[in-house]
């Protein structure tokens, strides 16, 4: 059902998407994994946005296909649930983004590992504005991003027990809008559990870190002073934007199709298009020139089959982030080696090449 209400009247495509002189070439896209501000303390520690660069036309014979040859005759749209736990499906898939598939180098997977955002969030909303403040600049020579990883990786082994994780719930608390209401209880919880951490760090990085960290009271003081174009840990929209920057980049002028999702309503939709043409990156980690963003409107899947394959690679690829978090899958197993192919080299997690790790299962990460 198509979503409703003032926040939804002017970004809403509900004619088919095709390719043309005015759009460009149309990108698809879907999202699994989200939890809004909350990154820390749930299920699934990975958000995935996934990408397909196809239009209604062309997906519509794609998706046609996919079902008769997998014997679906279930009505409405094709989900990546009625794939996952059939052999023949899945193979379905692999054909279908391998080598001389149809949609093979046409899709992208941004990850954004929630507990890595938040340790990177700390690290821009605090330090980064207090160093910037002093005449500094953290993102200079990637100080912010190797803070951020040091605080991130080291951190849990650093402070023992639940001391890590208590940090972070206190940082969220703090900077997601929730903080806003209660501020000062907020900020005062979290520079408690900022002191214990200080004082019983077992790593220098950390303890240092930490120190530094200490006299940043009076910029969490103003984390919700001034109006944001979205919340301060809300990774969806960048995450959108940073699709669109990269296709729009491959391909030349791009329009993007979001999945209806209560979030991207029209003035995120339209932060997206700005932030994707802007020159100036959206993410701790992305200093990159704009792109040719024609667009950036939202579709329901039942309406647009190629929003349907961009589904079918949001739940692969989040399968696949499971299996890296050691809950393996017959679907992570079958689909993993062409799902990390798609995975964006900027993607928000700690390593250097986010695809590499990706192939391999987190010793860091809790099973289930």
């Amino acid at each position: 059902m198509p979503l409703t209400g003032e926040k939804y009247t002017q970004l809403t495509q509900q004619q088919p998407s095709a390719d043309d002189e005015s759009h460009g070439r149309w990108v698809a896209c879907d999202e699994s994994g989200w939890d809004g501000e909350q990154l820390v303390g749930r299920q699934r520690r990975f958000l995935v946005f996934a990408s397909v660069a196809v239009d209604d036309v062309e997906a519509a014979v794609l998706v046609q296909a996919l079902r008769e040859r997998g014997g679906i005759r279930q009505a409405g749209e094709l989900k990546f649930r009625l794939f996952k736990d059939h052999a023949q499906r899945l193979s379905l898939l692999q054909e279908l983004w391998g080598p001389g598939g149809a949609l093979h180098d046409r899709c992208s997977v941004y990850v954004v590992e929630k507990e890595y955002a938040a340790s990177a969030k700390v690290i821009d909303l605090l330090l980064e504005e207090k160093e910037y403040a002093e005449g500094g600049n953290l993102y200079a020579d990637d100080q912010a991003r190797a803070l951020a990883r040091t605080l991130a990786l080291e951190g849990p082994r650093a402070l023992r027990g639940p001391l890590f994780g208590d940090l972070m719930s206190a940082f969220v608390a703090l900077a997601s809008q929730r903080g806003a209401a209660r501020h000062e209880e907020a900020s005062e919880a979290f520079f408690t559990v900022i002191e214990r951490a200080w004082a019983a760090s077992t790593r220098k990085q950390v303890t240092e870190l930490l120190a530094r960290l200490r006299s940043t009271r009076a910029y969490a003081a103003a984390l919700h002073d001034e109006s944001a174009d979205f919340p301060l840990l809300e990774m969806l929209i960048p995450a959108a934007a940073q699709t669109a920057r990269r296709w729009g980049h491959r391909l030349g002028r791009v329009s993007l199709l979001t999945d209806e999702q209560r979030m991207l309503t029209d003035n995120a939709l339209s932060t997206v298009k700005l932030y994707a043409r802007s020159p100036v990156g959206m993410t701790l980690f992305t200093r990159e020139r704009g792109a040719d963003v024609a667009g950036v409107v939202r579709g329901s899947s039942s309406d647009h089959p190629s929003v349907q394959l961009a589904d079918l690679l949001a739940g692969a690829a989040a399968a696949v982030t499971e299996r890296h978090a050691g809950n393996d899958s017959p679907a992570a197993s079958a689909l993993w080696p062409a799902v990390v192919s798609f995975v964006d080299t900027s993607s928000l997690l700690p390593y250097d090449d986010p695809a590499a790790q990706l192939r391999t299962v987190d010793e860091r990460l809790p099973r289930r």
